[in-house]
């Protein structure tokens, strides 16, 4: 399964209301699919466009990468700095109360 990121180009395969394969671009990247603003299809698919409103969500193992856009590596060094931040151990807190006070 590729990796897909906003902005990549894709081929799609038909489904719905299309009758012809046809082409998009990623607006949106969930877990297993992707959202995708379609751009090239068969004009016969005009009114199935219309009926998606422009949009489809889609398999990802169905996409067919055809343009990436240019990738930016990631750093170890910030994924590691991300996970000890979130690794903080909760404050304690003690709570007080009047009763407990006067019982002292």
């Amino acid at each position: 399964m590729a990796d897909f990121e906003i902005g990549d180009v894709v081929g799609c395969k038909k489904f719905g209301p299309m009758d012809h394969d046809f082409q998009g671009v990623v607006e949106k990247v969930y877990n297993n699919s992707i959202m995708v603003s379609i751009n090239d299809f068969d004009p016969a698919d005009k009114s199935g466009v219309n009926e998606l409103n422009g949009r489809a969500v889609i398999r990802q193992s169905e996409a067919k990468m055809i343009k990436a856009v240019p990738r930016e590596e990631k750093d170890d060094d910030d994924a590691d700095e991300k996970k000890t931040a979130k690794k903080k151990p909760a404050k304690s807190r003690k709570k007080v109360t009047k009763k407990a006070d006067k019982k002292k």
